[in-house]
């Protein structure tokens, strides 16, 4: 499952810094990962529902499968749901997404758990994008109680228009950073 870090993105942020972003709630969610760190991951036990209560409409939690080198989905917000035009809970990325957003996806999601690192990803709207679709979303590792690797938990901010789910998403990544864990600094990022 290893691969370098250079071959495991579209690019890699700049070490020692934690990414910024404009929403409040990335930076809430970020901060109370960072806290909850025991060594480069969280567990996933120590995420506290209250203390991110503004993001639970857009949060998300894949758990790996190793046996099928696979991911199931274990939560998913009002938000993500409606996004997909479905509950996604309990189901596999094969049982929703389009072939060429799984297998992005899938690679994403295993580059992830493997260095371990963050990921950002950012397909930002204007007025010029003929687009009327495109999401944000910050992916971070976590662990099981053990400290052996879980699965990804995620928020996800959907822009999608008029729009009330997914049409096209084949190019809803959009731009993608990669932070590894070992590069990040100790302190936790502001809020």
């Amino acid at each position: 499952m290893y691969m370098s870090v250079e071959a495991a993105c579209d690019s890699i942020g700049t070490a020692g810094i934690w990414p910024d972003f404009v929403d409040m709630r990335f930076r809430l969610l970020l901060r109370h990962w960072a806290e909850s760190r025991c060594g480069l991951m969280a567990p996933r036990g120590m995420i506290d529902p209250i203390a991110i209560k503004s993001c639970l409409p857009n949060v998300w939690m894949m758990q790996y499968l190793a046996d099928s080198d696979d991911f199931r989905c274990t939560l998913a917000g009002e938000a993500v749901n409606q996004a997909w035009g479905q509950s996604i809970i309990g189901k596999r990325p094969s049982d929703y997404m389009p072939a060429g957003m799984l297998r992005r996806a899938q690679e994403t999601y295993r580059r992830m758990l493997a260095m371990p690192a963050l990921q950002v990803s950012r397909r930002p709207i204007t007025r010029t994008d003929a687009m009327e679709q495109g999401a944000e979303r910050l992916i971070l590792p976590v662990s099981d109680d053990a400290g052996k690797p879980y699965g990804l938990f995620g928020m996800t901010l959907y822009y999608l228009g008029t729009q009330s789910r997914i049409g096209n998403p084949q190019d809803m990544q959009g731009e993608v950073t990669f932070y590894p864990c070992t590069g990040l600094p100790a302190v936790p990022p502001d809020a």
